[in-house]
């Protein structure tokens, strides 16, 4: 599986040989104890979560939840995007968007479908951040599989509107809903939302962020995905993509829950090998899991399948 989230197991096991073997090539006349428990933070305890990073984009990132049973899950994603709620357990760079003093009353889970209730303090929410907030808790609930469908409360009454703006909040939610919206519209009618992701790093670590375009186009939404990635002119300055100009999808095919994207031989990191960078995979293949109905997507040059993202 090619996709994986740059976390690695945690293992103390060869530091632990180095000092047994120092202790038999140099013994000593006192008595050492060494603890045999060497501890491990499994792969599969991260998961996404949505913060905010330094730029105020709802952004995803990995935290540590151990929890196996969903509602717990959730309850603890919950907990990691509230303020002073995360035990310091969300990456450095980040903060939370739910304000502090929140507390989840309740949290229901019926099919697909998840329901919180918020305490009170859940409407405290300054302007600027309340549809992030709202963002961050449909995309946070949803980075798990079973859910699809959020419905938030606010002391049992369902939050039909924004606190401060007055904006009307639809029920269910769920990732049609966008995140750090752009715009480029010319009426109202017809809209469409491609949610588009990129790269954005914080100090030595690469992150991916998501945009929502929200436009007239009617052009299918795996262009959109490609030209708004090789585009020079990015959406943000501090927002990057990898992928060249040059790069061309030369044709796509929807195939069960497979996308099969064929491209010119651009998309290689360089003419020397072939290669595609991990930040261009990543980008176009959670892009389009985003917006399409499959599971895995197959990069092709010409007839030659490269790799498959999942």
């Amino acid at each position: 599986m090619l996709k994986k989230l740059g976390l690695r197991k945690i293992a103390v096991t060869t530091s632990a040989l180095f000092v047994i073997g120092l202790l038999y090539l140099f013994p000593s006349a006192n008595n050492l104890e060494i603890n045999p428990n060497i501890s491990y933070v499994e792969e599969s305890d991260y998961t996404p979560v949505y913060l905010l990073d330094e730029y105020n984009y709802v952004s995803e990132v990995n935290a540590h939840v151990s929890e196996e049973k969903l509602e717990d899950r959730l309850k603890k994603k919950i907990e990691l995007i509230t303020v002073n709620k995360h035990d310091g357990k969300i990456p450095k760079g980040f903060r939370p968007v739910i304000p502090e003093g929140t507390n989840l009353i309740s949290l229901e889970i019926e099919g697909e479908q998840v329901t919180v209730n918020f305490s009170k303090e859940l409407l405290s929410i300054s302007s600027i951040q309340e549809e992030k907030m709202i963002e961050a808790i449909v995309y946070t609930l949803t980075s798990e599989e079973e859910i699809k469908k959020v419905v938030i409360k606010v002391e049992d009454k369902v939050l039909s509107k924004l606190p401060n703006s007055n904006k009307i909040v639809p029920s269910p939610l769920d990732r049609t809903y966008g995140i750090n919206k752009d715009y480029d519209i010319n009426s109202l009618y017809g809209l469409t939302k491609t949610t588009v992701y990129y790269t954005s790093n914080y100090e030595d670590m690469t992150y991916y962020v998501p945009v929502t375009k929200v436009s007239n186009s009617n052009e299918e939404k795996v262009t959109v995905i490609v030209n708004e990635l090789k585009s020079s002119l990015l959406y943000q300055s501090n927002l990057s993509s990898y992928l060249s100009s040059s790069a061309e999808l030369k044709k796509y095919e929807e195939l069960e829950d497979v996308m099969k994207l064929t491209f010119n031989d651009k998309i290689f990191d360089s003419i020397y090998n072939q290669n595609i960078l991990e930040e261009v995979v990543y980008t176009i293949g959670m892009s389009v899991m985003e917006n399409y109905d499959v599971s895995k997507v197959a990069f092709y040059v010409e007839d030659k399948e490269i790799l498959v993202f999942e």
